[in-house]
């Protein structure tokens, strides 16, 4: 496929000696979900009225998570697509779950524990929720400690379903005679995830209404997100083996313009004819799948000339090798987690009782701060931390991650220091 280099460093590989493919452009889809998330804290802690214009703009920036969902279901699953259309064993369970862990849980819960002892939060008895990713199940605690961190929450439960749902395909998968037909089962699988994902929304709507207001957070409301991404990984995977299909995929991707010009109106006809869901009523009815639907689709028109076409037509790709974009893209998970609390940090706080919790770096409350103070701070000490959260912790950990399960791939030859660099930053 003319859209992914080959790299050999295993990050996500599946079988016992196979490639993976890397999708460069997926650092710069990373950069601005995160960017997007920052964006939004900034605006929604200044207030409309210090955020003035760009307000309605800010405030469906959270929509940066659904990014996240939809990228988190491509990445990982196509290797297990991959593996089942190639008809070889995918990878341990056990040895998926490690890498995850790995990938997620030590720079979470070493930013959880330094903004509790910073005293940015109190725990109480609940203090074990945050750190076993159970606070969403909770009005209580769903938005304390990193209150970003719900959709930790939500893609961890993710983790732990996709080896057995992919076990489950894959036992229909390998009866089939082709590879395209393999694939088409798992597109199969996708679909039915995605209504999964419709039902389980209408189930809450109207069965359990009083859980609108934190059941947005759960896996089985954010199905179809995930499946989304999941679909286009086992078109991919289909492409990669049938020429005739490659071929006509690159063709109508071979400029990224078009279709991130049409992720760009669709953002925007979200954000001025939708607007942000009122936390008031909770998401609801039509507005809810709308939203899944609307946030999706933006993801998909910015991802499919990431997957296909040829990577160095158009000024949109060539900025996805631009070393900024890249080192974002690398730290994005450690901006995600690091930039909220320090934006919170930076201005007055104060408690039930109207005492002060800490003056803050400006004597102006929530709500009446400048925003693009606020995004300064988000993006400098966010990325600040972010950094050392890679360079120390993130990075230095994948050393083990083949301690469980094995290796999941024999050696292979090393790849040209260029496309090595490349595949180094790759991360699910």
């Amino acid at each position: 496929m003319t859209e992914a280099v080959r790299a050999h460093d295993g990050t996500e590989t599946t079988g016992p000696a196979v490639e993976r493919a890397h999708f460069g452009g997926f650092e710069i889809l990373r950069a601005m979900a995160a960017l997007m998330v920052v964006v939004h804290h900034a605006g929604s802690y200044a207030g409309p009225a210090r955020t003035g214009h760009l307000y309605t703009l800010t405030s469906v920036m959270d929509s940066g998570v659904a990014v996240f969902f939809v990228l988190s279901g491509f990445l990982i699953y196509r290797p297990f697509v991959a593996a089942h259309v190639a008809g070889r064993p995918a990878q341990r369970t056990l040895s998926f779950w490690w890498r995850r862990v790995l990938r997620i849980v030590p720079a979470y819960w070493v930013a959880l524990t330094f903004f509790w002892l910073l005293g940015a939060y109190t725990f109480g008895h609940d203090w074990w929720k945050y750190y076993l990713f159970l606070q969403i199940y909770s009005r209580y605690t769903i938005l304390g400690g990193i209150v970003q961190a719900w959709s930790l929450c939500t893609e961890m439960t993710f983790y732990l379903l996709i080896p057995v749902w992919a076990v489950a395909i894959g036992l229909v998968a390998r009866r089939a005679p082709s590879a395209r037909a393999r694939a088409l089962w798992h597109l199969v699988g996708c679909a039915g995830l995605w209504l999964l994902g419709l039902a389980a929304r209408v189930a809450i709507d109207v069965w359990w209404p009083s859980q609108r207001a934190i059941a947005f957070t759960w896996l089985p409301t954010n199905l179809d997100l995930f499946a989304t991404g999941m679909a286009l990984a086992a078109v991919s995977v289909w492409a990669a083996n049938d020429a005739g299909l490659r071929a006509r995929l690159d063709r109508i991707a071979s400029w990224a313009e078009p279709w991130w010009a049409a992720a760009v109106l669709l953002f925007l006809w979200y954000a001025y004819r939708v607007g942000p869901v009122s936390f008031e009523t909770g998401y609801t009815g039509w507005f809810w799948h709308r939203r899944q639907i609307t946030l999706g689709l933006f993801t998909v028109l910015l991802m499919v000339p990431a997957v296909f076409g040829a990577q160095d037509r158009g000024p949109v790709r060539r900025t996805w090798s631009w070393r900024p974009i890249v080192w974002i893209g690398s730290v994005s998970y450690g901006i995600y987690l690091w930039h909220f609390d320090w934006m919170k940090r930076s201005i007055q706080s104060f408690g039930a009782f109207g005492e002060e919790k800490w003056p803050g770096w400006v004597h102006t409350p929530p709500g009446n701060s400048n925003f693009w103070y606020l995004l300064t701070v988000g993006l400098v000490f966010g990325a600040a931390f972010a950094a050392a959260s890679w360079y120390l912790l993130e990075r230095p950990l994948q050393r083990f991650k083949s301690l469980v399960g094995g290796p999941s791939r024999r050696p292979g030859p090393p790849p040209p220091a260029g496309i090595r660099e490349q595949a180094d930053q790759a991360k699910a």
